[in-house]
């Protein structure tokens, strides 16, 4: 393993110097030579997204560098991707089982779960009420008057709180068998069941629940293979009458590149939107998640941050959680005061605001592209994409409508801005290291106006 550090090293030395220090961290850095033999190099790398910008934008960088070492006119440059990103296995890109936990019944389930998640925990209110009421039907002892039930919203509004919650109580109070997972986590286990020759066990397990639960079913998007096989998993199990709940982020007709046929099976049952929490429902989220903490928070505290907190209900627990924590380190009762210091970076005043020339600067810098290739109407990643991510900052930071993000960037389309919008969301919802990356260029954002 000293052997290929060394070698990878003299690899990257000579990358870095090609494509600069921006690029080379935010691509390069956390990536390592795994093996090499004959015209097969194997790399290992972070993620998915990682992997997939290295083979569509540095492609031949990396041949380059690689060629140094391996005299080969037909190099076969293979990516392994850190397992949980942790680095104790790695695993060759698609395969990823998943560690099979079983609870106290012996019973197995796919994955571990939030067991804190439950449906009496769940504050109902007009945003969510019909989504909750449906996922109360669709498990009742008698058949449900629809199925499936599909739950779609925006990130945070209590989509997996659900899912999970339905889950947990099914496993408390029935014996039935049921399966909640994540599409990602059901895509991972059906390709490495493929590589592996074990798809009749998969088929087996998945085929014959009583119960399934699939959260993010938008992460399906662009994947056919993947799809056509979900496609027969919900036939299968639509036929024998079994009882199916999925969530997404998106209305099935709104999901890109998705199966007519799939979208259509989505939408049999019943849908059911939930939308962002009103200032009522808001407070009365706080309110419950506040019981939980050790310390008191005041009511007028409590709407001050429901007033705040008007887009990700996730982050409303980050913000007791913080003021929780400042409350006890400086040996101080939490009040308006102790709240506005402490939340203050959560709150982006109006002395703060960000302007379009910084989000600008900032995707030029760490993508190496000019303002005329971002203004431009070219298509290939290595513009398009970093197009997308300036598009997405824009709406989220300055909140432009569609119509002025596409009149600045060359008079695009509304639905163009849109698309590119959703396709970022998306991206951050279903990898966890892209979301990261997206935080980070906020950060940088907010620091320059600083």
């Amino acid at each position: 393993m000293e052997f290929y550090t060394k070698v990878w090293d003299d690899v990257l030395q000579d990358i870095r110097e090609r494509v600069g220090p921006l690029r080379f961290n935010l691509w390069f850095k956390n990536t390592r030579l795994e093996s090499f033999d004959d015209n097969c190099v194997n790399i290992v790398v972070p993620n998915v997204f990682t992997q997939v910008w290295l083979q569509e934008n540095f492609s031949n960088i990396l041949r380059d560098g690689i060629g140094k070492l391996v005299d080969s006119k037909d190099l076969n440059i293979r990516f392994s991707i850190l397992n949980n990103g942790k680095g104790e296995q790695v695993l060759p890109v698609g395969d990823a089982p998943l560690e099979k936990k079983t609870d106290g019944n012996g019973n197995k389930s796919v994955l571990s779960l939030n067991r804190h998640l439950k449906l009496e925990d769940f504050v109902v209110g007009p945003n969510n009420r019909m989504a909750y009421t449906a996922s109360l039907e669709i498990i009742k002892d008698t058949y449900p008057a629809f199925n499936p039930l599909f739950i779609h919203g925006p990130v945070g509004v209590g989509k997996t709180h659900i899912l999970q919650g339905v889950w947990n109580r099914i496993r408390e109070e029935k014996n039935i068998n049921s399966i909640y997972m994540p599409a990602e986590k059901w895509t991972n286990e059906f390709i490495y069941s493929l590589q592996k020759g074990k798809m009749e066990a998969f088929r087996q397990k998945f085929r014959n629940v009583d119960l399934f639960l699939i959260d993010d079913v938008h992460f399906l998007s662009n994947k056919q293979g993947v799809q056509e096989e979900f496609l027969h998993t919900f036939n299968a199990l639509y036929e024998m009458s079994k009882r199916i709940i999925f969530a997404s982020d998106a209305h099935p007709k709104m999901i890109g590149q998705i199966k007519e046929t799939l979208a259509s099976r989505f939408m049999s049952g019943m849908i059911v939107k939930i939308d962002k929490p009103d200032y009522a429902t808001r407070l009365l989220i706080l309110r419950s998640k506040a019981a939980n903490f050790d310390v008191h928070f005041p009511e007028e505290v409590l709407e001050f941050i429901a007033e705040r907190f008007d887009d990700n209900v996730r982050e409303v627990e980050s913000a007791l959680t913080t003021l929780s924590a400042h409350a006890k380190f400086n040996e101080k009762n939490i009040d308006i005061q102790l709240a506005g210091d402490a939340l203050g970076e959560f709150f982006l005043s109006e002395g703060k605001i960000v302007k379009i020339n910084e989000i600008e600067a900032t995707i030029l810098s760490y993508f190496n592209i000019s303002r005329n290739e971002l203004h431009s109407n070219k298509k290939i990643k290595s513009v398009s994409f970093p197009r997308q991510i300036c598009m997405y900052l824009i709406k989220t930071l300055l909140n432009w409508s569609y119509q002025q993000i596409g009149n600045y960037f060359a008079s695009k389309k509304h639905s163009t801005v849109m698309f590119a919008i959703k396709k970022v969301k998306e991206q951050i919802d279903s990898d966890k290291q892209f979301k990261m990356f997206i935080d980070t260029l906020i950060e940088k954002i907010k620091k320059e106006k600083k």
